[in-house]
């Protein structure tokens, strides 16, 4: 058996796993499906360093590119470690993607809003009118689906 890979992306060592999530094969392909509904955050900039650097560093400096919808088909699992998985439910999910400023791998997190198991509502009381509202108690995920290769072949650029 191949010893588990890990890496270190902003500090934290992270385990490095095939791919297995629903995400399209292809970055353009997500980027476009991000395109029909818009995106609420926008960072356009140019990669400054090479592969190599973080090959060599084993360290990706990542930075929000963009933040926007994606409408999932399929309900798909994502793995954590070796053991345990988390299911990602169909249907529609807010992204932020984060792209590394040396090597142009992108990293998709899945930030959308939830339900906390277990977490107390929010008493929310209108001190003028007195008028008291129970807010759910909502948070959000911040779960990695997947990433993409920082192979910049071509000198392909994403805009």
């Amino acid at each position: 058996m191949t010893e588990p890979r890990v890496t270190m992306i902003n500090g934290q060592r992270t385990l490095v796993l095939p791919r297995q999530s629903g995400l399209p094969q292809k970055l353009p392909d997500l980027l476009s499906a991000m395109e029909n509904f818009g995106y609420a955050f926008r960072d356009d900039f140019v990669a400054r360093g090479t592969r190599t650097s973080c090959e060599q560093l084993n360290e990706h400096r990542m930075r929000t590119w963009r933040e926007g919808r994606w409408w999932n088909a399929h309900a798909f699992r994502v793995y954590g470690d070796a053991a345990s998985f988390r299911v990602v439910e169909a249907g529609q999910l807010l992204l932020r993607l984060e792209r590394c400023q040396d090597c142009d791998a992108v990293c998709v997190r899945d930030v959308s809003f939830e339900m906390n198991a277990g977490a107390r509502p929010a008493r929310l009381r209108n001190l003028k009118t007195g008028v008291e509202r129970i807010a759910p108690p909502i948070g959000q995920r911040n779960i990695v689906l997947g990433w993409y290769s920082g192979k910049r072949r071509a000198g392909r650029e994403y805009k």
